[in-house]
């Protein structure tokens, strides 16, 4: 008796990176998707009016300048998350990147990607939204989160099998495509806009088949 008990922690289950982007980069990707004009809205779940696909030639700006260190750093993280060595030739190609203006009642219902990797970054998140998400007082999710969920749920609980909180400006998050995710509506007189995109591993046959 007495003795301390030695453990590890097992993580599985799929892994979400969270991180900061830089106000540099908030600002490039407000002023260009604020002229942006090519509606995406077909091409979404979202139930969202103003859904702008940046020009190729931003996108290209995004991912090769800016974008890539964020990626390197996800990489990492999730190789150490699951416990194998972060040394393949990764071969990496974006699908796409759009811009969501969110406004009151709107939502995006629980949906996943069609790519390898994704993620989403919120440009600007009004302080009306915490604001009511504050004074909610419901067993729910608040008005305006962000939702992450895998498996079923059940009774006693034993696993947590989702996570969500109330995005801040400048949160960043990349998770696996396949991911369900949702995103509560809110009611204030506010627009909440954030930018997805996707990502595509084009050499994946050369990776071990647990790497997805």
């Amino acid at each position: 008796m007495g003795d301390t008990i030695k453990y590890r922690n097992i993580n599985f289950g799929p892994f979400l990176f969270q991180s900061k982007i830089d106000q540099h980069l908030v600002n490039f990707l407000l002023d260009e998707g604020l002229k942006a004009s090519k509606s995406h809205n077909k091409e979404l779940a979202g139930h969202l009016k103003t859904q702008f696909l940046y020009p190729s030639k931003i996108q290209e700006k995004f991912y090769s300048e800016f974008f890539s260190s964020y990626l390197s750093a996800y990489r990492q993280a999730h190789s150490e998350y699951n416990r194998f060595a972060n040394n393949f030739n990764v071969e990496i190609a974006y699908d796409d990147l759009w811009i969501n203006f969110m406004k009151s009642g709107e939502f995006n219902p629980p949906h996943t990607h069609a790519s390898d990797i994704s993620f989403v970054l919120f440009l600007d998140v009004p302080n009306e939204i915490h604001k009511e998400a504050e004074k909610f007082e419901g067993v729910g999710s608040p008005p305006g989160s962000i939702m992450f969920h895998y498996g079923e749920t059940s009774r006693p609980k034993w696993a947590s099998n989702e996570f969500g909180m109330i995005p801040r400006t400048g949160d960043l998050f990349i998770f696996p495509a396949l991911l369900k995710h949702w995103v509560a509506p809110f009611h204030a007189n506010a627009t909440r806009i954030s930018v997805s995109g996707n990502l595509r591993i084009t050499n994946r046959n050369t990776f071990p088949k647990d790497y997805f």
